[in-house]
């Protein structure tokens, strides 16, 4: 791929990946506004709930579909393997919903202490297996370098749907103040439409040649296995925070954290933006042994993001306030959880794509030891954050974790690779 086609795909990855940065946003600003701390509390959980479980369920099976359609332009082998890996996580999501309907009652009131819970998370697991379904069939389109595709199935198409619906019903339809389970329905529904957009476009792609499947593939297994626990223990990371925070802080608590989260990953993506056009890139790379052109990417990459990164940084430590206000007057009470989720954010930038970096180039193993060292770490320091200093605490453990987890990654991509992404 020449420069300027590279160039040309990361301005519109950065233009499609803004606009569904910007969507999520006025999504969570649109439903703190009109639910109010307690109810976007309990729909904010359930989401958390649902993008912890919609991670999990694909197996660790994103990087390896990016690297195998990448690295062989999409051939037949790569097709069945893709099939096979959307059977084995659709099989697990839906084992999970059907376990967790039958617990949801307990859980809301024994795990969560909040019994209005129940119907509110029912709902939005049930979005689970079609998530899955639209997220790696968005890793097959990245592989392919179709990037403003991806991000529409990614993230773009699901919120943007729920966005339109919550507010056509809020100003037109309803005669009553919508609530938790009313905005968890809107959720549902726009994950199902989308996955069946998905489905269509990726028969297309592929014309409908999916190449069949195989049940048992261990050759897919032993590349998914590993970067399942890396992902896990990336999840522990990012997630822990707030649903430990749920189980000991109350509704609106809960909202701040999860609107202040949301807010700060807006700094990281630059970097999903990146990774949506340079991972694929990566992994063809090392495949021909082109590693000079792997650190040279690499490097420009990461001084990019930087000087992207930065003044929302800076923004979000000058003027907290002024964003979280957004969400509501009573949201200016997270301004300090914004500040401290923003650093830890950065952090992610400045270190560059590490994890692609490891993942694309066979060295998932190195990647899995640091995150199951920090994910476990994260879970702890959460844990005792939390019950010490509520909110704050699940700010300061989160912002910590992603720090040393992107900072160990950044020595392990020195030692396998040999270079720095960074300088």
């Amino acid at each position: 791929m020449k420069t300027a086609t590279l160039i040309f795909k990361t301005l519109v990855a950065a233009i499609t990946k803004a606009s569904a940065a910007l969507i999520a946003f006025f999504m969570t600003a649109a439903i703190t506004r009109l639910l109010g701390p307690t109810q976007a509390g309990l729909f904010l959980l359930a989401l958390s709930i649902l993008s912890f479980c919609s991670v999990f369920f694909r197996l660790g099976l994103d990087s390896v579909i990016i690297r195998l359609i990448g690295a062989d332009r999409g051939e037949g082998h790569t097709l069945i393997k893709l099939s096979t890996g959307l059977t084995w996580s659709i099989s697990s999501a839906l084992i999970m919903c059907l376990i967790l309907s039958l617990f949801v009652d307990e859980i809301s009131l024994n795990v969560f202490s909040k019994p209005e819970f129940s119907n509110v998370l029912l709902l939005m697991i049930w979005a689970l297996p079609f998530t899955v379904v639209f997220m790696l069939l968005s890793c097959g389109f990245q592989g392919y370098y179709r990037v403003v595709i991806s991000i529409l199935f990614q993230n773009l198409g699901v919120s943007t749907l729920f966005l339109l619906m919550f507010l056509l019903n809020f100003f037109y339809i309803s005669e009553y103040l919508l609530n938790a389970e009313d905005a968890a329905y809107y959720y549902l529904y726009s994950s199902v439409i989308v996955c069946i957009a998905a489905l269509y476009t990726w028969n297309r792609q592929i014309n409908g040649q999916w190449g069949g499947l195989r049940l048992v593939d261990k050759e897919l297994w032993a590349s998914s296995s590993n970067l399942w626990v890396a992902t896990s223990m990336t999840l522990a990371v990012q997630w822990s925070g707030i649903l430990i925070a749920g189980v000991f802080t109350s509704s609106a608590e809960v909202a701040y954290l999860a609107a202040a989260q949301r807010t700060a990953t807006l700094i990281s993506f630059v970097l999903m933006v990146v990774n949506m056009v340079v991972a694929p890139r990566y992994a063809l790379l090392w495949k021909e042994d082109k590693i000079n052109e792997i650190q040279r990417l690499a490097k420009w990459s990461t001084r990019g993001m930087l000087l992207l990164a930065l003044p929302l940084l800076t923004f979000m430590l000058v003027m907290p306030d002024f964003i979280m206000a957004l969400f509501g007057e009573d949201f200016i009470a997270a301004s300090g959880l914004l500040a401290i989720l923003a650093v830890g954010q950065f952090t992610s930038v400045a270190t560059g794509s590490v994890g692609y970096l490891l993942n694309m180039s066979n060295h998932e193993s190195d990647y899995r030891k640091v995150t199951m060292f920090v994910g476990p770490l994260t879970v702890i320091l959460n844990y005792l954050f939390i019950l010490k200093w509520g909110v704050i605490g699940a700010a300061f453990a989160t912002s910590i974790g992603l720090s040393l987890q992107n900072i160990g990654a950044l020595f392990m991509v020195r030692k396998r690779l040999g270079f720095w992404p960074i300088g």
